[in-house]
């Protein structure tokens, strides 16, 4: 008992070396016999230092020695929440769903965490009872933002709007919590509340680039294109180097008919991402305007190979690479 606490404390200051003196001390001392919570701690050490294979067999044993330990099922849920590529949520949740059911009280992190694998596994209904359930325990941010995901998925708008005006008076100086719900409102079309949530975003932080990249969106898509420009070069200035930022911003100037400006954006933009559908169907227009058609064409061309959205974007690709063919013979044929 005494040699469990000492392992636990230096466990917890992370003096993991002293800790496997501890435990190869006790296994000479028992025959090379560790007992289930060395066993434990050993599986933690290797968690904490990133061997998540070694860590996960030894949680296994664990399991083996004592499989009505709900910490120990914790444990191995977590190693299938990383294995993603193989789909292991599913084991997860059995493990977790097992843990909840074998502890005496409700434990907040066995629900946050069932209610993520639902999540990932699009079971929203079940992911938003779990996120009720842990908020009876603890009131966090994190379960906050996961219950509002849960009802998003579920189109229930009125409800998450009341999950995030909670939040919000629960936690009132969190800019991260008023970005998120100031993006909400923009994908909402309330851009009044986006505008006031946003602003509030950063006054209480004013390197929210996050939040201020929304406001310069919002400024766009309401045609104040003087305050999206202004806003979209502090982004740059802070040294924010995104492709939407310059697609964004070099839009900004063709609708200013500052073509050379525009241009040089979007070039800018394409360099960062090559195959982004937007700036090389932006970077058409622009060339286009400038009454080169070849450059129009091939970026119209190069756009509808790597177009990933509706037909109705295929189809007025279509139609510019069309129109564009006559300019373009003319061209060559000069």
């Amino acid at each position: 008992m005494k040699k469990n606490w000492l392992l636990e404390y230096h466990f917890v200051r992370g003096d993991y070396a002293f800790c496997k003196k501890i435990i190869q001390d006790l296994s000479t001392k028992s025959n090379n016999r560790q007992d289930e919570y060395s066993i434990y701690v050993q599986a933690r050490i290797y968690y904490a230092e990133g061997k998540i294979l070694e860590s996960s067999q030894l949680f296994q044993l664990c399991y083996a020695k004592n499989p009505n330990n709900p910490g120990t099922l914790q444990e191995i849920a977590k190693y299938f929440q990383l294995r993603i590529v193989q789909g292991r949520y599913k084991k997860a949740v059995e493990a977790l769903t097992l843990a909840k059911l074998l502890i005496t009280q409700p434990d907040f992190m066995i629900l946050h965490d069932l209610a993520l694998c639902n999540i990932n596994l699009r079971e929203y209904a079940l992911a938003e009872e779990s996120c009720r359930e842990a908020i009876k325990i603890c009131k966090s941010k994190a379960i906050y933002k996961l219950l509002a995901a849960c009802l998003i998925r579920q189109s229930k708008t009125g409800e998450v709007i009341e999950v995030f005006r909670l939040s919000l008076r629960l936690f009132p100086k969190s800019s991260q919590l008023y970005t998120t719900f100031g993006k909400l409102c923009v994908d909402m079309n309330f851009d009044e509340d986006a505008m006031k949530t946003l602003s509030a975003a950063i006054k209480l932080d004013d390197n929210n680039t996050v939040a201020l990249n929304e406001i310069a969106v919002l400024h766009q898509r309401r045609n104040e294109i003087e305050d999206a420009v202004n806003r979209y070069i502090e982004l740059v200035c802070r040294g924010m180097e995104s492709a939407s930022i310059y697609n964004n911003l070099g839009l900004c100037y063709f609708y200013k008919d500052k073509f050379v400006m525009a241009l040089t954006c979007l070039l800018r933009a394409r360099d960062i991402d090559s195959t982004s559908s937007e700036t090389l169907f932006n970077l058409g227009l622009v060339f286009a305007a400038l009454h080169q058609y070849c450059s129009a064409f091939i970026h119209w061309r190069a756009a509808a190979v790597y177009a990933t959205t509706s037909s109705f974007v295929d189809q007025e690709l279509v139609a510019l690479i069309s129109a564009c063919l006559p300019f373009v013979n003319e061209e060559t044929d000069d």
